[in-house]
């Protein structure tokens, strides 16, 4: 046999030894997959926590690592047992912050037939009390008087359970405070708690040094859209004010709310030099021009359709105006308005305002054409308007027998205030809307008549619970006027019946007649309702309601009456209402109403 087939014999021979002890050898077992079933094999973890209950019981079980497993496939038996001697300590300090320091534990862990048991019995033993608080502010906040109404909503008292979730959370709040208020220097100059184990009290040491309070620098804006002069307007505040970021957030919601900018960005870096924070107010130009349209459906006026279009940005002063046209079967308008800020542009604003109505409604048909002006202010709650018109109205006024078309040119001053509180205007819980007007005009102003008439507007709605809530409502019109009915043009008179007045009857169907049974309006006016309101799935709602009213002349009303049922959607743009409605008082054969509406409930 020559060399090399000697050497191939050898590898051979070597190579098949070699899968002979490959073969003999047992087999290695993946960790992973011994775990697993290891695992599965200690069957499922119970945990039992006795003796404490609400949040004390929530925080233990929060911080017992134990407690991941429950109800769960419980960990190798090594680790199960070292997460169950440790618990002790886990659940101990799960008390500490609610005042308990020294609980008794008594801890088992047992096999079941389903696995494992962990049971903690736990007698938290006496609590920590409060001893003594010695909260102080330092600092140019002393007599801050924001810092000193927070101390007297101070969240723990003397011989009060310790209760360090407590403490924590009023640290946090004196530090949003400094914040707001512009001490960007503040520390905590000394904060403890000190435990006496022996006595069971504890005493609150918090000392809060705020350092110097920051003002307001120069006012900067970027933008080349409205006048400086305009602009210096807006803020309520100056330079060298205390610091406020409240002034700071509402001037960027005064500015945000103008028709004048897509986007308000407002900052103000503090500057540790100077003790000053440098306001930078950077705009975003909105559209010059806005239009829109729209089509709807009232059961009052039928079809309508609307159009819309607004220059929001007329010159560097802020004027802007907007024109608006109103188209329904029964009535149409067309009118203008051109506004201009006033010396307060989030609270003034004046207006110059042209329009036309035409209204053909069975007999209460007129045309009228007026120009005037008005002053609106926002106090508050107030909104109030000063406004003047001069107006030329052609009505048709009704006789004891016939019926002729007249005209009327009246200068009318008036005024119109109206308060709302409210925790939501669109869908409140509870809210209260109070509003009254004052009209009138003299024939020695150029007018051709003299009367006075006053408005009442009064809604209310109040929230039983989650579910249940009452609206209710009233209004009241007078008139005092020299001459006749007559001489009031349609549009000063009043009328009753429809969606927003007296439900289950036509629009304007209630008030006085002529010979022929012709509703020709009064010169006075009193409604009311009432209306049971009760949430029957999401933002659905089912609703039972009285509506009473008449328009009248003399001192004493003859009430028509209405009830019905409805049911309400809580819409993103308001709540739309569906109701049926029954007028007790309608001739034969004419009981039932449909009505249609949508918008806010105050």
């Amino acid at each position: 046999m020559s060399r090399s087939g000697s050497h191939s014999l050898h590898a051979w021979l070597l190579f098949c030894g070699l899968l002979f002890v490959a073969g003999s050898l047992p087999a290695q077992e993946d960790p992973a997959l011994l775990a697993t079933v290891a695992t599965a094999q200690n069957g499922t973890l119970t945990v039992q926590v006795e003796g404490v209950d609400g949040p004390l019981r929530d925080n233990v079980l929060a911080a017992l690592e134990l407690n991941r497993f429950a109800g769960k496939a419980a960990p190798e038996e090594d680790r199960l047992r070292w997460l169950h001697n440790d618990a002790t300590r886990q659940i101990s300090a799960a008390l500490q912050p609610f005042g308990y320091y020294q609980p008794v534990i008594v801890s088992t862990l047992e096999r079941t037939a389903d696995g494992w048991e962990a049971r903690y019995r736990i007698e938290p033993g006496p609590p920590l009390k409060i001893a003594t608080i010695d909260v102080q502010i330092l600092g140019e906040g002393e007599h801050d008087p924001a810092f000193q109404h927070l101390l007297t909503q101070l969240p723990f008292a003397q011989g009060q359970i310790l209760n360090q979730a407590q403490y924590e959370q009023f640290k946090q709040h004196l530090e949003s405070l400094a914040t707001e208020r512009g001490y960007f220097e503040a520390r905590l100059a000394e904060h403890a708690i000190q435990v006496n184990l022996q006595t069971n009290q504890a005493i609150i040491r918090l000392h809060y040094d705020t350092g110097p309070r920051y003002r307001f620098g120069a006012i900067a804006f970027q933008q080349d859209v409205l006048s400086l002069t305009l602009l210096n307007r807006y803020p309520q505040f100056k330079p060298g004010d205390p610091y406020d970021a409240n002034e700071l957030l509402k001037l960027q919601s005064d500015l945000g709310n103008t028709p004048y900018f897509s986007q308000v960005q407002v900052n103000a870096p503090p500057d540790a030099a100077s003790d000053t924070t440098p306001v930078e107010v950077e705009l975003e130009p909105g559209k010059s021009h806005k239009y829109s349209a729209g089509l709807g459906y009232g059961t009052d006026t039928g079809a309508r359709g609307k159009l819309k279009m607004e220059q929001r940005r007329i010159n560097h002063e802020g004027h802007h105006a907007e024109e608006e046209l109103l188209v329904s079967s029964i009535k149409s308008s067309l009118g203008a308005k051109y506004m201009i800020p006033g010396k307060n542009p989030t609270t003034d604003e004046y207006a110059l305002t042209a329009a036309y109505i035409n209204q053909n409604y069975e007999q209460q048909d007129y045309e009228l054409g007026s120009l005037g002006g008005s002053w609106r202010r926002q106090d508050g709650n107030w909104l109030k308007n000063f406004n003047l018109s001069y107006q030329y109205e052609r009505y048709r006024a009704i006789n004891s027998a016939n019926s002729a078309t007249t005209s009327s040119l009246l200068l009318i001053p008036g005024l119109n205030w109206t308060w709302i509180d409210a925790d939501d205007r669109l869908n409140p819980s509870r809210g209260l809307l109070f509003g009254f007007e004052l009209r009138g005009a003299a024939t020695e102003l150029l007018s051709d008549a003299t009367f006075a008439q006053g408005v009442l507007h009064v809604k209310g709605v109040y929230a039983f619970n989650e579910v249940s809530r009452i609206i209710a409502r009233t209004d009241l019109g007078a008139t005092v006027i020299d001459q006749g009915i007559d001489s009031l043009p349609t549009s000063l008179r009043f009328f009753a019946g429809g969606d927003a007045s007296v439900r289950g009857y036509a629009y304007n169907s209630i008030g006085p007649t002529d010979v022929e049974g012709d509703v020709i309006g009064g010169k006075n006016l009193l409604v009311a309702s009432v209306e049971y309101e009760h949430r029957v799935w999401d933002g659905w709602s089912l609703a039972a309601f009285v509506d009473s009213g008449d328009a009248f002349d003399g001192a004493s009303p003859q009430l028509k009456t209405g009830v019905g049922l409805g049911v309400r959607w809580r819409s993103p743009v308001g709540p739309v209402r569906l109701d049926f409605a029954s007028g007790l008082d309608q001739p034969p054969g004419d009981t039932f109403r449909f009505s249609f509406s949508i918008g806010p409930d105050l």
